[in-house]
């Protein structure tokens, strides 16, 4: 090869290498603007969630003294207008990770609030807005600018932000109608005994202990598994010893397993631990975490308001959250609901689904409606110009209460 063969090589190797090098250097650099963009979103949303709830509790202050038409009518719309704003907020944080359950049903509640409960409603809302000031003041201490897949895996603020706000929702009673709430029965068992509870149901050999106790709707025990960077937080109710949510901070930085395996190691957790069948309804993904909602089936019912949560990392499988507090609370009602429900069963005809919608699978399920009644539907899960929904038809009626779109016959 000739010497000038050899400088045309060489530069063209090195304006290759530039290429390249030009390459990954704009996409990192367009990596990190996004980074940037939902980290600044993300602080945004969290700063305007706590806001938006004191403003919210200041307005509920003046509720309880409003007496004149027209101060009610403009507390009416405040309530309305905050409400919104709130969970938007709420919509906006990554908080997949951990149930906020009770501080949802009790922003809902203020929107259809009565005289009655009026006191009781401000109590929470000042508990709440005050406990969000008092975690927003600790992280901005301790964190004042971490990166957003911190943030977004716990991994930094654990157990900071993600413990504060399941700390504040724990203590709060729940909200909803409590004719259909349920209780968890069993006998009430001891600190000890709740660390046992933690540890075999976790499967992890670290070092636990007690952190908090809660006196609320559903007393509880609060444990904390810890070695090292690892943590492991679980709500253990005093009565019955039942784990009703458990959050992990082990990383999640990849994608290895499909949703189907997921699905399946998700549902071999819980038959591990002894729950009955249950059925996928949903999953949702994030951050190379998948969270699969099942829902379990009685008397040939699939029961949505009995809702069973379980994040596993895409990365190995391995569990990062669980909660279950529906179904606990549920479960000292069963023969209620089927006592209830037994005379409404009857198919309904295939004339009340669109011409040319292959139905591939029929299933009745008590689900629940805009005004959160319970219902009882048929839902079919149906085959349509490529793509898979489930039709939800009222029982009764035969009407449409809900169709949505899913990715597979998986979730039929």
């Amino acid at each position: 090869m000739g010497k000038r063969m050899k400088n045309r090589l060489t530069l063209i190797i090195f304006a290759v290498a530039l290429v390249v090098m030009g390459f990954f250097a704009a996409q990192y650099h367009l990596s990190r603007l996004y980074e940037q963009q939902v980290e600044v979103g993300y602080r945004r949303a969290l700063n305007e969630f706590a806001t938006h709830m004191q403003e919210l509790t200041v307005e509920m202050g003046r509720a309880r003294l409003a007496i004149s038409e027209r101060q009610c009518q403009m507390v009416n719309s405040n309530f309305h207008r905050l409400v919104y704003a709130i969970q938007s907020n709420m919509g906006e944080l990554p908080v997949e990770e951990i149930q906020l359950e009770r501080i949802a049903n009790l922003v809902n509640r203020v929107k259809n609030w009565d005289e009655g409960e009026i006191e009781e409603l401000y109590r929470q809302m000042e508990y709440v807005s005050h406990e969000l000031e008092q975690l927003l003041l600790r992280k901005e201490k301790k964190y004042p600018w971490v990166s957003w897949q911190e943030y977004l895996t716990a991994s930094s603020v654990f157990p900071g932000l993600l413990q504060g706000l399941a700390l504040i929702n724990a203590e709060l009673d729940d909200f909803k109608k409590p004719s259909r709430s349920g209780e968890i029965v069993g006998e009430e068992i001891s600190e000890e005994q709740a660390i046992e509870v933690a540890r075999e149901f976790s499967g992890s050999e670290l070092d636990y202990q007690i952190i908090n106790e809660s006196t609320g709707t559903i007393p509880t025990y609060t444990v904390e598994g810890k070695v090292g960077e690892e943590n492991i937080l679980l709500e253990v109710s005093k009565k019955g010893g039942v784990v009703l949510w458990m959050i992990s901070t082990k990383p999640a930085d990849q994608t290895r397993l499909g949703t189907a395996e997921l699905a399946m190691l998700g549902k071999e957790f819980l038959e591990e631990r002894g729950f009955p069948p249950l059925y996928l309804t949903d999953a949702q993904s994030l951050q190379h975490r998948v969270i699969f909602t099942y829902v379990p089936k009685r008397e040939e019912i699939l029961y949505y308001g009995e809702p069973i949560k379980v994040q596993l990392s895409a990365a190995d499988g391995s569990v990062l959250g669980f909660w279950g507090t529906p179904f606990y609370l549920a479960q000292s009602r069963v023969q209620e609901d089927k006592t209830t429900i037994q005379t409404e069963i009857a198919w309904i005809p295939r004339e009340k689904v669109r011409q040319g919608v292959e139905i591939l699978d029929q299933k009745f399920a008590l689900v629940k409606n805009d005004q959160e009644e319970e219902i009882l539907v048929q839902r079919l899960g149906v085959h349509y110009e490529g793509d898979y929904y489930l039709i939800y038809l009222n029982a009764q009626t035969g009407e449409e209460e809900l169709i949505e779109q899913v990715s597979s016959s998986q979730f039929f």
